[in-house]
């Protein structure tokens, strides 16, 4: 049958009691491999209502023979599935329809049940989605809520996740008028992640930028602009990012220059 009766042990249900921050899920839905949310009260919290949501499907009226119906066993079948990673809503509800031949309206009823008991959410999928690819590949708000919403997720749900990682859910703040990096000593991180998002843009962009290192400026600015511009950012943030680094390149060669100089005139003074 493919709605056996097995139930999972009472457990770490999936990400949610992961040990420590870091740790991957492997996934298979499009190669990608998402980051488990760091330990946090919040992180702790679903982690128990899991366990107890785990425990009720599992308990039955002392005395009496427990009866499993198809809502408990689709219970259990979702909790394996988040075992395995993460899901939305609509990705849970195709797998248990589609996949596992549950009628819809006993599986829309077992994921209200975790969902009223915190096991599973959106928006704290919402949240760990954007965090892995901001960490991973620096998209943007817009393009992360994109990716959110083809995977099902309601537009409410993907921005409330959103708002616990960035400040605006168009795009990051762009380094504008000269704006530095901080020393590692100022840098606040937060779950992994600086407190300031275009501060972590910019160090991404370098590491881009420096390996366009001696093409045709117009290549490098077209390399980068394409890198940023697949990530879902601003033209604006792109044109401010540009202008940064080839701000700083200029500095650099200035530096460079005042520096040569300098030896130059110690040289000839030695000569005398």
């Amino acid at each position: 049958s493919p709605r056996g009766s097995t139930r999972p042990p009472v457990r770490g249900i999936g990400w949610h009691l992961l040990p420590s921050a870091g740790t991957r899920v492997k996934s298979t839905s499009e190669n990608d491999e998402l980051l488990a949310v760091p330990d946090s009260a919040a992180a702790h919290e679903r982690a128990l209502a899991a366990a107890r949501a785990v425990q009720e499907t599992m308990a039955g009226t002392p005395g009496k023979a427990f009866e499993e119906t198809e809502v408990d066993r689709a219970k259990a079948q979702i909790l394996r599935f988040l075992n395995y990673k993460p899901r939305t809503r609509a990705e849970l509800m195709t797998k248990l329809v589609e996949d596992k031949l549950y009628d819809p309206t006993h599986a829309a009823a077992a994921i209200a049940y975790l969902q009223e008991k915190g096991v599973h959410s959106d928006v704290d999928y919402a949240e760990q989605w954007a965090r892995y690819k901001w960490r991973t590949a620096k998209w943007a708000p817009r393009r992360i809520e994109t990716s959110l919403r083809e995977k099902g997720v309601a537009r409410d749900d993907a921005r409330a996740g959103l708002k616990r990682v960035f400040a605006s859910l168009g795009d990051v703040s762009s380094p504008r008028n000269g704006s530095e990096l901080r020393s590692d000593s100022e840098t606040h991180v937060i779950a992994g992640e600086e407190e300031d998002k275009a501060n972590e843009l910019l160090r991404a962009a370098r590491k881009r930028w420096a390996l366009s290192f001696g093409m045709a400026p117009t290549t490098r600015r077209r390399r980068l602009a394409a890198w940023l511009d697949r990530r879902g950012h601003f033209g604006s943030t792109t044109r401010d990012v540009i202008e940064t680094l080839e701000r700083e390149d200029r500095e650099r060669e200035w530096a460079e220059e005042a520096k040569r100089d300098d030896t130059e005139r110690g040289y000839e003074k030695s000569s005398e």
